[in-house]
Formats: C-alpha cells, sequence, structure tokens
C-alpha cells in the first residue's frame, strides 16, 4: 500500500533524526567520525530509505565511513523497527551526499574572494569619508571680520 507524501515526509524525518542520533550516541566504530545525515528518500511503499550522509575528510575517509555505515546497517534497521510506527522497516543503504561537500567549497572560495578583495581596496582611515564629494574642494564659511555682527540667518522668524 503506497504511502502519502506527507507521511513519507514525516517518517523520512524520523529516521534521519534517529540515525543521526544513533550513530552518536550507539555506534562506537571509530572509522565513523562526525557524519551528518543530509536527507533520506523513501520509495512510496516503504520498502527502501536511501540514507544520504557527508562528512569532512578526504576519499580514504569517505570510504572508511561507508564502509562502517555498512557493517551498522543492520543494527540501524533492528532500531528503526522499535521507533517507525509502520508494520515494515525499509531496508537502509547509505550513500555519500557530494552536495554538503560542494556547499562547503563554494563557502570557501566566497570567503577567498572576499579576503582577496578585502586585500586589494585602499585601507580607509577613521573619519575619512568613503566616497569623496565631486568636484572642487569648498573652502570653509569665512567668519565676519571682528566689530561687525554676523549676517541676520533669513530663515529665522
Amino acid at each position: 500500500m503506497p504511502y502519502s507524501e506527507r507521511r513519507l515526509a514525516r517518517i523520512s524525518n524520523l529516521i534521519r533524526q534517529k540515525v543521526s542520533e544513533l550513530l552518536v550516541k550507539e555506534i562506537r566504530d571509530p572509522r565513523i567520525g562526525i557524519v551528518t545525515i543530509s536527507q533520506v528518500k523513501l520509495d512510496r511503499e516503504l520498502l527502501v530509505a536511501k540514507v544520504f550522509w557527508s562528512t569532512l575528510g578526504d576519499e580514504k575517509a569517505r570510504n572508511l565511513t561507508q564502509h562502517a555505515l555498512g557493517r551498522a546497517r543492520k543494527y540501524l534497521q533492528g532500531k528503526m523497527g522499535e521507533i517507525l510506527p509502520t508494520r515494515t522497516v525499509p531496508r537502509l543503504e547509505f550513500h555519500f551526499d557530494p552536495s554538503v561537500e560542494g556547499s562547503i567549497r563554494v563557502s570557501q572560495l566566497i570567503e577567498e574572494l572576499n579576503q582577496e578583495r578585502a586585500s586589494r581596496e585602499p585601507v580607509q582611515e577613521p573619519g575619512q569619508e568613503k566616497n569623496p564629494p565631486e568636484g572642487p574642494p569648498q573652502d570653509p564659511p569665512k567668519d565676519p571680520p571682528p566689530g561687525l555682527p554676523p549676517s541676520p540667518n533669513r530663515n529665522e522668524s
């Protein structure tokens, strides 16, 4: 029996939260570093749950993590059977999610560009205007010679 999109979304979110929690609290495999479960995709019959994960590190670290997640799969699947409000428990499949790594790389590139731009701009001293006014410099208003009253302000009534 196919499940509604809304129910699939709720179950996917529950699996994502619980797998993340179990990886931190119960799985004691040193090959699993800091892993982020980015999303879970379920099929409509709830037979397969594709769990997408990411981690920081090189390809060797990713391969070790993938192997360790594969070894922990049955344990995690059993725990899902205790938690999920369904008759069947989907088979967990772990897939590396390169999108998180890509977004981190984009953020790093933006930061590098900002640093490069900041190093190219001249240093502004405090109190200096960023954009000086256009046109010739204007002299400050001159005070009247001593002994003469200041010129009347026409705007005052």
